[in-house]
């Protein structure tokens, strides 16, 4: 088994890990952990690298009956560990709060015992460490970050197999061409949005992202290992902004990236779909247009009105043109909610228009998973102190025996 640690948006983190395990069961699942099994272990370390909601994964090495136990179990694991110098340690724990210094000490003492080796505490503080702590110490490297995890009446100890990598994501993120004056899509955001659309294969090789702005979705969608990256955007500097980060980004990391950035108006698609992309296979992945900027002193229900129209005449066209070609790949899209004086306030006219051209909105959490998304099935997104939120939605068109449209 093994424990996924969530991120702050923790619904959508597990909607990740259910899209991308799709035979893994949910033994247990909090607002902080998912304790899973019938996933691999190669399965896991292959995706976690890609994976934007999970902070770290544990590996689950035995149950034990409460934190002496723990203790007990961790010291015999550390005195197997394969090196002869000092060997580094720290004390992680999830479901129960424990003083992870205190208890690294007291493990510690107890391994003095040991004759080939001697063991370093990693831990200053009585909380757990950061990935910037893990990376430094090297603890991948040993694999000695130990873990005590309580799930309701049981507890476990396991080390830590991968932990995500913040230093990567801001690389990624500085690197792209930002002189545009407009905000970006989260790098992670982006990576769990490519994930839900589902597991890569040759079936699925292609992501088109029809909102590109300045490249997010596509430097993601290379990175994780996309050959095929397709772009647009009604904004002609924003056309050239994207292709220069793309480029700088295949250049820096010497690889090719097919595919193209163009500039196109979002609600006249068919138009503008090159003919080069398998419209049964690539997969829309996009935040889509959110609307105009707008903080919580100019926010209003009339100008969220007034953006919820213009938003209407830009999405309408675009699921019409895309169910006029035929587009079947799964799509994975973000639409504006807003936060009025500490009510939300939802896009409500984008479910007519997703029903009347014959896409239907897909589940994002399993049956096993104990959470649940909207009523709109979504899940929302929205950083502390935002006026604008993402309501995330994955939509496929309907089968034609399925359709009964009246267009």
């Amino acid at each position: 088994m093994f424990v996924f640690i969530l991120g702050r948006e923790f619904r959508l983190s597990l909607a990740e890990i259910y899209s991308l395990f799709p035979t893994a069961v949910f033994e247990f699942a909090s607002e902080q952990i998912a304790l899973v099994s019938w996933v691999s272990e190669t399965e896991v370390c292959a995706r976690f690298a890609h994976m934007g909601g999970v902070i770290k994964v544990v590996k689950i090495l035995e149950e034990v009956k409460d934190i002496p136990d723990f203790m007990t179990a961790t010291k015999k694991y550390l005195e197997q560990v394969d090196r002869t110098n000092k060997v580094p340690f720290a004390v992680a724990g999830y479901g129960e709060k424990i003083d992870n210094f205190a208890t690294g000490l007291r493990i510690k003492k107890f391994l003095k015992s040991c004759e080939d080796k001697s063991f370093r505490l990693v831990n200053k503080e009585p909380k757990n460490i950061n990935s910037a702590v893990y990376k430094k110490e090297h603890l991948a490297e040993s694999r000695t970050e130990m873990n005590y995890v309580k799930v309701g009446k049981n507890s476990y100890m396991g080390i830590t197999i991968a932990y995500q990598d913040v230093d990567a994501y801001a690389a990624r993120d500085m690197d792209k061409t930002r002189d545009m004056g407009v905000g970006m899509l989260p790098p992670k955001l982006a990576q769990i949005m490519i994930n839900l659309a589902g597991v890569q294969s040759i079936e699925r090789s292609a992501v088109y992202d029809p909102f590109c702005g300045l490249g997010t979705v596509l430097i993601e969608a290379a990175h994780m290992g996309y050959d095929t990256v397709y772009g647009s955007d009604l904004s002609s500097a924003m056309v050239t902004a994207a292709n220069k980060s793309m480029g700088e980004f295949a250049h820096k990391n010497e690889i090719d990236i097919d595919g193209l950035v163009f500039e196109a108006d979002a609600s006249k698609i068919a138009a503008t779909i090159p003919e080069s992309m398998d419209t049964k296979t690539t997969s829309i992945v996009s935040e889509g247009y959110l609307g105009d900027v707008m903080g919580t002193k100019t926010v209003t229900p009339d100008k969220i009105a007034e953006q919820c129209r213009k938003l209407t005449r830009i999405y309408d066209g675009m699921f019409r043109d895309l169910r006029t070609v035929g587009f079947r790949g799964t799509i994975i899209i973000c639409f504006p909610f807003w936060d009025n004086r500490g009510k939300d306030i939802f896009f409500e006219d984008i479910l007519p228009i997703i029903e009347r051209y014959g896409f239907e909105r897909k589940e994002l959490l399993g049956p096993d998973i104990p959470f649940r998304t909207t009523t709109h099935k979504s899940l929302l997104y929205r950083r502390p102190g935002q006026t604008v939120g993402r309501e995330i939605y994955k939509l496929e068109l309907l089968p034609k025996e399925k359709l009964g449209l009246k267009l």
